[in-house]
This record gives C-alpha cells, structure tokens and sequence, in this order.
C-alpha cells in the first residue's frame, strides 16, 4: 500500500511538472532569438568522408569596406576606401577550403523555379542585402557544383540552411563593379533540423 501511495505521489510530481513546463513554453519561445539570427554552430560536419570546417558569419565579420564606390539600389552611394582593406590571416586562410556555413539562402532572380543554381546567402532572413544594410562580410554568393541546382520549398527560405562546399574569400569586381567579399561552389546543403517543443 505504502509502495502504491509513493508511486502516485511520484506520478503526480511528474505531471504536475510537465504541466508547468509546457504551460512556460511560450514564455521561453519569447525569450529566444529572432528567428532570423543564427544559433550557435555545430563542433564537426563531415558529409561523404569529407570533413568541412565549421565556420559561422560572426567568424567572417571585420567591418570590411570595399576599395570602391557601391550603389545601391535607392541610388545611395557607399564611398569606398580607396586603398584595399588587409583580411584577417584567419579568415584568409580559409580560401579554397571546404567549409559549412549556416545561413538563410537568397534566391537570384536568373534561378528557374525552385531549382536553385545561383543565390545569395545571408546571416539573416531579409529580403534585400542592402536595404537591410547587411556588412559586406555579413553575406555572400553561392553557386551549385550540381548543374541541376538545389531544390529548396518554398517553406525553408524562412529557416536556416547550411551550405557546405568550397569557399573562395577576397574582393570581386565585374566590369570595375565590386560584387562581393566572399562566394562558395556549394556541394550540398540541408534544412536546419526541427526541435521537439522548439527545446529538444
């Protein structure tokens, strides 16, 4: 009898705490970060016996200005620096090398449905690069190894993607037009895994 009474108490305390926990959800929901911002990365990633180092866009920002004059597309003008900016040796180093990197993936307009061969790829969810004025190492350009692209839904713009493949760092200029900082040829990518509750 007594093993019996215990036993209850105990499963009472069990589900008096799952009803507490789930009832603080959406307390602890409201105190995550903006669904746009990142989480923090993941130690190793190793895709068909290949080992990508981990890298995040916070391990890629210095607050770097492009030597040039950029327009923008309100016609507002950054004026360059003139003289090129030194890149960290750290970030440097990570040319030609096969990286995994977490981020949202921009669509390029020249990409033909939802099979995406060329696109942008942000630290966080915006519509436009410049008018959420995103530093210039706070993004970069991707491009598919596949010819056939990576067929991301509709759906999974909103959420993080990692983008794993080979990373190319330094300035880029078309036609005297600076395009960009940093581009990767991407040999894969994968949807940020769901968590059970938004915890687990």
């Amino acid at each position: 009898m007594i093993k019996i009474i215990k036993k209850m108490r105990f499963l009472r305390w069990v589900f008096l705490c799952t009803c507490i926990l789930w009832a603080a959800h959406p307390a602890w929901t409201q105190s995550q970060p903006n669904p746009s911002r990142l989480g923090a990365k993941p130690l190793n990633f190793v895709r068909n016996n290949i080992d990508y180092k981990v890298v995040s866009f916070e391990d890629l920002y210095f607050n770097y200005m492009p030597p040039v004059d950029v327009e923008h597309p309100d016609g507002n003008i950054t004026k360059g620096t003139k003289k090129p900016m030194p890149i960290p040796p750290q970030i440097q180093a990570l040319n030609g090398q096969k990286v995994a990197i977490k981020g949202f993936v921009i669509p390029l307009a020249n990409s033909e449905g939802q099979t995406i061969k060329e696109f942008l790829f942000a630290d966080e969810l915006v519509s436009c690069l410049f008018c959420a004025m995103l530093g210039y190492d706070q993004w970069m350009i991707g491009n598919t190894v596949n010819p056939k692209g990576f067929d991301i839904k509709d759906d999974q713009f909103d959420e993080p993607i990692t983008i794993y493949g080979t990373m190319e760092v330094g300035p880029k200029f078309e036609d005297g037009e600076f395009v960009g900082l940093y581009r990767i040829k991407a040999d894969g990518w994968e949807p940020e895994k769901k968590k059970f509750m938004g915890i687990f």
